[in-house]
């Protein structure tokens, strides 16, 4: 394990303290520390000024929908919610942090509309 690794699992244990500091490579900091909404933004956010990771390719709404509930999401599913889970594992911010880029990959099907 080298130095960028350590750093960056003691940079998750200080953000979601219940995620101890010899966790698996593959454990999904968001699913598994049951984080959504804003912590998620936060969490993306503060790696990435700490490790300067450009982020401008992360998605959002593959790993969490906004905070709150929408009476009508109970009829109709929101867009977001009709997208893939796909999960930001330890390795994928290790990964991001040594190329100075996000690294998690979606599905090239699921590209939210830029119109």
């Amino acid at each position: 394990m080298d130095d960028l690794e350590q750093r960056v699992r003691a940079f998750v244990h200080e953000q979601i303290s219940w995620l101890p500091m010899d966790m698996a490579s593959d454990t999904d900091v968001v699913d598994d520390a049951r984080i959504y909404g804003d912590d998620v933004w936060e969490l993306v956010d503060d790696f990435a000024e700490k490790f300067e990771v450009r982020v401008d390719g992360f998605r959002w709404y593959h790993h969490t929908g906004p905070e709150g509930c929408n009476p009508l999401w109970l009829f109709i599913k929101p867009w977001w919610a009709r997208k893939a889970h796909v999960p930001i594992r330890l390795m994928d911010l290790v990964e991001s942090a040594h190329r100075g880029e996000w690294t998690v990959r979606y599905p090239t099907d699921e590209e939210e509309s830029r119109r």
